[in-house]
């Protein structure tokens, strides 16, 4: 089910008693999840929700940030010129 163009519905978890739950192996698959893998977890407070990224997506997060960062500066640099 596809609720936006971008979020689908994978299935449900359950949470066990340590806090724990397993990802559907369609959204392990898709993601390329391997056993050991660690992945960061988002908690977005005004919707009540939890997102998974790997490491690895977040690092390109972190890398764009920081090229978009390095253009802005650039970019008050020149107009500060």
């Amino acid at each position: 089910m596809t609720f936006h163009k971008h979020i689908q519905l994978m299935g449900t978890v359950t949470v066990g008693p340590k806090g724990q739950v397993v990802i559907p192996v369609e959204v392990r698959e898709g993601m390329g999840i391997t056993p050991g893998d660690k992945l960061i977890a988002l908690y977005f407070d005004e919707k009540k929700s939890v997102a998974f990224i790997t490491e690895q997506q977040a690092q390109e997060y972190v890398e764009k940030m920081g090229d978009q960062f390095t253009a802005m500066k650039q970019t008050l640099r020149r107009a500060g010129k």
